[in-house]
């Protein structure tokens, strides 16, 4: 050998330890789950029938969310093994402010257009899709992955919602957040050798071209 380390070798955790911290707060928050999933469920039936909801409530519950996942999972939870995870919460916080105060001034309107779904395809992924990351990978319900609750899929349930709204300065500023945690949630899964990592870097991908690409 060489002496170089590897990528694994940099981990300050165990894979079974960060897996444990998502079911440690599901217990604590049960049963917040299901009324998420329920919440979820009729906002992305209201964005596929042209219903579009009100920016007044939805940014300041959107940054709701971002403020919970990142005080109580990322600064707390994920802070307990990860040194820097304190300070990237700070991400989270700036991001709810400035849901909040758009949302509030009628700045994050969502659209009604065809073009809009594919957001309302994001969302769906984070809601329903991402929950089922956990018993794929052979790992118990307790420890699935939770809009509001887990950070990745309230990530990308962010970029699907941006995705549906009316483009402008404001929405591009919040998209920096949700992609820069994703790519280093990535980054930590993959180096953990988890197949998750792959599906974080899809809906990465996938969240970015949504909100970028040019609309007919």
């Amino acid at each position: 050998m060489n002496g170089s380390r590897s990528l694994e070798d940099l981990l300050l955790f165990e894979p079974r330890v960060y897996w444990r911290l998502f079911a440690l707060e599901n217990e604590a928050l049960w049963p917040a789950q299901p009324v998420l999933l329920a919440a979820g469920g009729l906002l992305v039936l209201g964005l596929l029938t042209g219903r579009r909801p009100s920016a007044w409530w939805l940014g300041p519950a959107l940054g709701a969310a971002w403020v919970w996942a990142g005080w109580q999972f990322v600064a707390l939870r994920y802070g307990a093994v990860n040194w820097a995870a304190p300070a990237l919460a700070w991400g989270f916080y700036a991001e709810a402010i400035l849901l909040a105060a758009l949302g509030l001034s009628g700045r994050l309107a969502l659209e009604r257009r065809r073009s809009a779904r594919s957001g309302a395809a994001l969302l769906a992924a984070a809601l329903f899709a991402w929950p089922l990351l956990a018993p794929l990978d052979g790992r118990p319900w307790s420890q699935a992955e939770i809009i509001a609750i887990a950070p990745d899929p309230t990530a990308v349930a962010t970029l699907g919602l941006l995705a549906s709204a009316a483009r402008s300065r404001w929405t591009a500023l919040l998209c920096v957040a949700p992609a820069l945690w994703l790519a280093a949630s990535a980054l930590t899964l993959l180096t953990m050798g988890a197949w998750q990592g792959w599906a974080v870097l899809a809906a990465l991908v996938a969240g970015l071209a949504a909100t970028s690409l040019p609309r007919r």
